[in-house]
């Protein structure tokens, strides 16, 4: 098992979407194993199991194990394998956290609480809780556009200082709450972009990469800005990222993970397009841009 202390999350390390059978009732495990196989060919360093682009909350805690196993098994010895957890009960979520090192996963991506809208102090005692509960590297899930409640950046410092996380996915999309964030948290604090219009920005403020959604269907362009910020060609990396925005743009037209598996579907690497309510299918007039920017 990956230690905390030796656990390294950097570069692209795609948010995979979970695919359905064409009536939704069913996870696609032969669609999962092909998306996978996609990303590994892509050179990506890292997978995320069941977060939001996963559409996490609408699987039965059965389809959550076996997505999340289905996974770890696919990338065992090749990327490390997070898995994520959006509940509003603490007590579920160290359950639930258990149940994922005893699946052998390296990591766990944990968002605030839903719903609750709890205090500072209430998330400090939830990410306690959790680590407490699992003992594997945690990665604080910044994104308070779904949960309702930021985790301020001096809450992110004491979590971090307090050695309770080890990585952040700051997805505020605020330019000034990452600098914020990246000057309170320990200096080997990992700092992820949530956001792919801010992955070059967020490496160039210290970060260490993406949690993507884009790179389940354009996994090799996202690797290619990395490593061109890697080897010091900010020039060609800012290329990459301008040349990205349309399709980024397009991804999030809709609620995601709607337009990316819509993109997926067409390009052939799902076998269906299929969300669970209450997410719905594509507008005809979103579909004709998604379509444009990742098949032409």
């Amino acid at each position: 098992m990956t230690s905390s202390q030796s656990l390294i999350l950097r570069g692209v390390i795609p948010a995979l979407v979970t695919p359905f059978t064409k009536d939704g009732s069913q996870v696609d495990t032969k669609s999962l194993g092909a998306l996978i196989d996609k990303q590994l060919a892509g050179k990506v360093h890292g997978l995320v199991a069941c977060g939001s682009t996963g559409e996490a909350s609408t699987l039965s805690d059965s389809e959550y194990v076996d997505v999340v196993k289905f996974t770890r098994e696919m990338t065992r010895g090749k990327v490390p394998c997070v898995a994520g957890i959006s509940v509003s009960s603490t007590h579920r979520a160290a359950q639930m956290a258990r149940g994922i090192k005893e699946l052998g996963c390296d990591a766990i991506l944990v968002a605030t609480p839903p719903y609750n809208k709890p205090s500072q102090t209430g998330i400090i005692e939830h990410f306690k809780a959790i680590q407490a509960a699992s003992g594997l590297p945690l990665i604080a899930y910044n994104v308070p556009g779904r949960s309702g409640v930021a985790i301020t950046p001096a809450t992110l410092g004491a979590l971090s200082h307090q050695g309770i996380i080890t990585s952040i996915k700051e997805a505020s999309g605020s330019i000034d709450t990452l600098a914020d964030t990246m000057l309170t948290v320990r200096d080997d604090c990992q700092v992820l972009s949530g956001d792919d219009s801010l992955f070059l920005a967020t490496l160039a403020y210290g970060g260490r990469g993406v949690i993507s959604v884009v790179a389940n269907a354009v996994p090799e362009q996202m690797v290619a800005l990395y490593d061109a910020f890697e080897r010091r060609d900010t020039a060609e990396a800012r290329r990459l990222q301008l040349a990205l925005l349309p399709r980024v743009r397009a991804a999030f037209i809709e609620a995601n993970p709607v337009p990316i598996k819509a993109a997926l579907a067409r390009m052939g690497v799902i076998a269906n397009d299929t969300t669970r309510l209450p997410l719905t299918a594509l507008a005809p007039e979103n579909y004709a841009r998604v379509m444009k920017e990742y098949v032409g």
